[in-house]
């Protein structure tokens, strides 16, 4: 381990405690005299000491998954059915019944990003996020993420103009902050527009 990996590098790494060898895999938080700080799987904090290492490697930032296009429609309409991405107090808006759909690794990139695991997050494994004019909100169930009521800017605000950019750089930050929560797939629903890098599952 000559080189030390990168704060916010996803990695699998070996270590031994007082059971014998381990396997852990994990977002780097920072290195210090202590030790090597990263959140597991659960988003645990944990701090390994540097004499418990025996090596690490970088892994894909957001794992494959299977093909979102083979989902069951019907799976997930329940999932955006939840009520824990209901938002209340939101203009009006026209819900398209076909689900937006992509892999998070395609969408997301290979790329380290900026955004940090606790941004827009509420708990329970749900976020929320409202910038921009656009207010939308995210929730994990197994490898699925559903954003939902995504919405642009209400007609006559500043930022109108920038509607469809707005509403991507918000679609982007919830599959961030899914993928963190070990999501592979997202859905979005709420919205008419086409989004860039999804693909429509039209219904039979």
């Amino acid at each position: 381990m000559t080189e030390l990996p990168a704060q916010g590098q996803r990695i699998a790494l070996r270590y031994r405690d007082a059971s014998g060898p381990r396997e852990l895999i994990g977002y780097v938080q920072g290195t210090g005299p202590d030790g090597l700080a990263l959140l597991d799987r659960t988003l645990t904090p944990r701090l390994l000491a540097w004499e418990t290492l025996e090596s690490w490697r970088a892994v894909p930032q957001v794992p494959r998954g299977r093909n979102p296009l083979a989902a069951d429609p019907a799976l997930l309409d329940r999932m955006a059915a939840d009520p824990r991405l209901d938002l209340s107090g939101i203009a009006p808006y026209e819900v398209a019944d076909d689900a937006q759909v992509a892999r998070l690794a395609d969408l997301l990139g290979p790329a380290v990003p900026d955004q940090g695991p606790d941004a827009y997050d509420l708990g329970e494994a749900t976020a929320e996020y409202d910038a921009d004019g656009v207010r939308g909100r995210a929730l994990v169930v197994g490898e699925w993420a559903t954003i939902r009521r995504t919405t642009g800017a209400s007609p006559g605000a500043t930022n109108a103009p920038n509607r469809a950019e707005d509403v991507d750089r918000a679609v982007r930050a919830l599959a961030r902050w899914a993928a963190y929560r070990d999501a592979r797939s997202v859905q979005v629903r709420g919205t008419d527009r086409a989004l860039a890098g999804f693909t429509w599952l039209r219904r039979s």
